[in-house]
């Protein structure tokens, strides 16, 4: 599961901003308030216009609980969100196996003491 998330890192530069700045424009925190699940991170990354991010966007979840959990981002509804590749092939199969979206709902459900990637394609619309 480490090798897969390492070769997740090194497949984008949005896991390797260089500064403050880009790091404010690019991230920001979902998952939060009133509703949110405690024990799942969840951070949004726009990668658009930049060289080498390799995604539009990515999602990342740290499920910390030894249970699955499911996380609604009602402003990630309808959107075309992937398991990233690595995890579609990976050593680690619980994200190809545990994992799902469903995008009518914005449902992820993201599986027990697990960290994630989903994925918009450059060219996805």
């Amino acid at each position: 599961a480490f090798l897969d998330l390492l070769r997740i890192r090194a497949g984008s530069t949005l896991f390797r901003l260089r500064d403050a700045e880009q790091i404010g424009q690019r991230l920001r925190f979902a998952n939060t308030g009133p509703q949110q699940v405690p024990t799942v991170l969840v951070g949004h990354l726009d990668g658009q216009g930049l060289e080498g991010a390799a995604f539009r966007e990515l999602i990342y979840m740290v499920n910390v609980e030894p249970v699955a959990r499911a996380v609604v981002l009602a402003d990630q509804r309808d959107q075309p969100w992937t398991l990233h590749p690595v995890h579609r092939t990976g050593a680690d199969r619980r994200p190809a196996e545990l994992s799902r979206f469903d995008p009518a709902t914005a449902r992820f459900e993201v599986p027990p003491r697990t960290a994630m990637v989903w994925v918009i394609a450059p060219d996805a619309d």
